[in-house]
């Protein structure tokens, strides 16, 4: 008798162990519409947001979302902060000398915008001579500081305050990621416009720390299982639509 209560005790711990797991998830919340803080306390919305709760069901864990500035997003990933990233990282050599990403989620490009009123800016090589606001450390960042001929670069902790930045005249235009851009854009139409559609093609990955090969083998299995069963598809049209 004492012997099953015992075996009945030390499997219900097992099961509690199993549901107990917590998958801490970490990104730069403020990137609509892949993420967002909806009130300002904690209510996240956004693509990546319905995708790590798709992702967190399928592989049995517990989600748990922390909102980080991306300056420090891969350090405390490697200080062992989170267990991942899921947040509009695209998925770049450099950037894989320092983590491991899953197999892709998304592939988006980016886009020049500038204000309505703004005429003088129609193909990459009008922003010669021009000031680029950016967020810092994104491939926006990095393609504005590979193009000639730019008076000057301005970094931003966050994608608002770099096309706040174009709004205001400081900068002339903005680097950014495509659904970003155009999110901003649809919600405050008369401001600004993209003058320079898409011209590369980037992927986003979920991010692991560097040799975390359970964790990436788990999350790849759960992202093919999820695009088998459709979820992946349906997510993408909620947040943009089938014809993007």
């Amino acid at each position: 008798m004492k012997k099953s209560l015992l075996a009945v005790l030390m499997a219900l711990v097992l099961v509690v162990g199993v549901f107990a797991e917590t998958w801490v998830v970490a990104g730069d919340f403020t990137f609509p519409p892949f993420t967002w803080d909806e009130t300002g306390k904690g209510d996240y919305m956004g693509y990546e947001i319905d995708l790590a709760e798709a992702l967190a069901e399928e592989m049995g864990v517990e989600l748990k979302l922390v909102n980080a500035a991306w300056s420090g997003l891969i350090p405390g990933l490697n200080n062992g902060n989170y267990d991942s990233l899921i947040t509009a990282m695209t998925i770049t050599e450099e950037r894989m000398q320092a983590v491991d990403f899953s197999t892709p989620y998304i592939s988006v490009g980016l886009v020049v915008v500038a204000k309505q009123n703004n005429n003088s800016i129609n193909s990459l090589d009008d922003l010669k001579g021009k000031t680029v606001a950016v967020q810092i450390g994104t491939t926006g960042d990095l393609a504005a500081t590979e193009m000639n001929g730019i008076k000057q670069i301005l970094r931003y902790e966050t994608a608002p305050e770099a096309f706040q930045a174009v709004i205001n005249g400081i900068a002339d235009a903005s680097v950014m990621d495509g659904p970003v851009a155009r999110d901003f854009i649809r919600q405050q139409p008369k401001l600004l416009k993209v003058v320079v559609p898409e011209f590369t093609e980037e992927l986003y990955g979920v991010v692991v720390k560097k040799g975390n090969k359970a964790l990436l083998d788990k999350i790849n299995d759960a992202l093919k299982a999820l695009e088998e069963k459709g979820v992946l598809d349906k997510i993408y049209n909620d947040w943009f639509g089938v014809s993007e």
